[in-house]
């Protein structure tokens, strides 16, 4: 497997994989077979240590840029994830399996808030999509819509959420090209 080292750290074969599993997912839930998968699934893992290069840059920047984030804030984020979990037992058992700590965990929680903080920062030049586009999205796709039985109307704010994360793509990787242009990446 191709391996990856981003201004002197390797990118572990974990987040290698927490990135594919992700894209397998992704294609999974947008129509791709399992068998289109399985043959797709080396240019998935290229896809995926990109992705996890990426991952790295926006740490490392994050971490150059000193952003901080509330405490509280990530307290809120640890609260969140027991209760989806069932509450702070179910957590604690949780991170026992995986053997982490609740230090550590809320030390990736600290730094996942770090990234996003500098995600919306980076994104928060992309423009909001025109209602022109809106309407010729759903033009597009108007087939699809009539069959799920949708106007334009009740269509309208899940197209506009939809070319808006594009529009934030779009910032995001002209940002990583950016980052990944002052790095020093090494494939072995």
């Amino acid at each position: 497997m191709k391996k990856a080292v981003v201004n002197g750290v390797e990118i572990p074969d974990g987040a290698v994989q927490f990135e594919f599993d992700r894209l397998v997912k992704f294609y999974a839930t947008h129509g791709m077979t399992p068998e289109e998968v399985k043959a797709s699934a080396e240019k998935l893992r290229d896809k995926a240590l990109e992705q996890a290069i990426g991952a790295r840059l926006l740490l490392d920047e994050a971490t150059r840029l000193d952003i901080r984030v509330d405490a509280a804030a990530v307290d809120a984020e640890m609260d969140k994830i027991a209760a989806q979990l069932g509450g702070v037992k179910a957590l604690d058992a949780a991170l026992d399996a995986q053997k982490i700590d609740r230090a550590a965990f809320r030390k990736e929680l600290e730094k996942g808030a770090k990234v996003n903080a500098l995600v919306e920062k980076a994104c928060s030049g992309a423009e909001e999509p025109p209602e022109d586009d809106v309407a010729a999205f759903y033009a597009a796709h108007r087939e699809e819509y009539a069959k799920a039985g949708q106007t334009l109307v009740d269509a309208h704010d899940s197209i506009k959420d939809l070319l808006r994360h594009e529009a934030r793509g779009r910032a995001m990787a002209i940002y990583v090209e950016e980052l990944r242009e002052k790095a020093k990446i090494e494939y072995r």
